[in-house]
């Protein structure tokens, strides 16, 4: 009896440290998944501002590019219309032609301004700026954007209405290179607590699985700039397909916006 005693005293105690063994390796392979979730998440993390950080360089280098071989080369070229013959009295057409590079100078100069930052989102509000984003567009006879926007919109802060602007900015550039599509409608609307811009267009789009995979794919830098952006005023993105089988893209801004930490 007491044999039995003893096998049975044994025998629990080896099923409670074999229990005590399985929740501790249980323990340990959930902190190691939850590190290497963090280890992931850190890297894509970091794959998103190395982008950021890349876009910036890449947009210092074009505007130096077009101030260089655009601007300086106009400036120099006025410059040698007036002095290329010191001394000699100037007459109607070499004036003619200097204001014209001067003229043309100045265009280019608030050309690169209003890529810089819109003056239109500065004096007259996002809704009003998208209008005029859709007309110039349409002014290049490549692809027709349509804007409707049936209520004026509610105000959001000067940096949520800078990043709304670029996000549409990015995601027709996209459309427009990837997709095929010939017409795309831009919307804007209040929503409770929210601003909602959507684009729709007849082309191939991306699905919200697709967009997700491809954000942190190399060379992704536009989708990239377009999450930081999303991140940095709090706001959201979803991709799907209507039944018209129209690929839609739609933003949701908050009125009071807080980048995500």
């Amino acid at each position: 009896m007491e044999m039995l005693v003893v096998f049975g005293t044994l025998a629990l105690l080896v099923l409670a440290a074999g229990i005590i063994f399985f929740v501790i390796l249980y323990q340990r392979r959930v902190i190691e998944h939850q590190i290497q979730l963090k280890n992931i998440n850190e890297q894509k993390e970091l794959e998103l501002i190395q982008a950021s950080i890349r876009s910036e360089e890449e947009e210092r280098q074009r505007i130096a590019s077009e101030l260089h071989d655009d601007v300086v080369a106009t400036l120099s070229s006025a410059r040698l219309f007036l002095y290329k013959n010191p001394g000699a009295q100037y007459d109607d057409t070499i004036i003619n032609q200097s204001k014209a590079l001067l003229d043309e100078s100045i265009a280019k100069i608030r050309d690169i301004s209003h890529k810089l930052q819109p003056l239109s989102l500065q004096h007259l509000g996002l809704e009003a700026s998208l209008q005029s984003l859709a007309e110039t567009i349409n002014k290049s006879g490549v692809i027709s954007v349509q804007f409707r926007c049936d209520f004026k919109l509610n105000k959001i802060s000067d940096h949520a209405e800078l990043a709304a602007y670029r996000i549409c900015q990015e995601l027709i550039n996209n459309i427009f290179k990837h997709s095929g599509a010939t017409q795309i409608m831009l919307e804007a609307e209040n929503e409770d607590k929210s601003i909602i811009i959507r684009l729709k267009h007849n082309g191939t789009g991306l699905s919200q699985e697709t967009f997700e995979e491809q954000i942190f794919k190399k060379g992704s830098t536009g989708l990239k700039n377009i999450v930081n952006r999303i991140k940095s005023v709090n706001a959201e993105i979803v991709f799907y397909r209507s039944e018209e089988q129209l690929f839609i893209t739609e933003v949701r801004i908050p009125y009071i916006t807080q980048a995500k930490t």
